[in-house]
């Protein structure tokens, strides 16, 4: 596990990979979740699984931070395509009704 967080990139979509990849063996270590009075691992386990979370942790940040800037550059396409819709709906040539005027 600590291999592979320590190969990630920095970048959203390597970090989905890696985590992806890392689903095996998180779901190994919910085994000894039951263990509630005797920790199974001894003390350098500990600190390596301590290491690992903390790598998943910034993994898990840097993956929501780009999932808001994925939102807010949707928000500006939607908004700047209304704004063109709105302007090609304007440029309609306008029909008049002729009152004898």
């Amino acid at each position: 596990m600590k291999q592979l967080f320590d190969s990630w990139d920095g970048t959203a979509t390597h970090g989905i990979k890696v985590i992806e990849k890392n689903k095996e063996h998180i779901a190994s270590l919910q085994i000894f979740d039951s263990f509630e009075d005797v920790s199974p691992f001894s003390k350098p386990e500990n600190e390596l699984l301590i290491k690992v979370i903390q790598k998943q942790k910034l993994v898990m940040y840097t993956l929501r931070n780009s999932k808001e800037e994925l939102l807010q550059k949707a928000k500006k396409v939607n908004q700047k395509s209304r704004i063109i819709e709105s302007y090609i709906n304007m440029k309609k040539t306008p029909v008049f009704v002729d009152r004898g005027m």
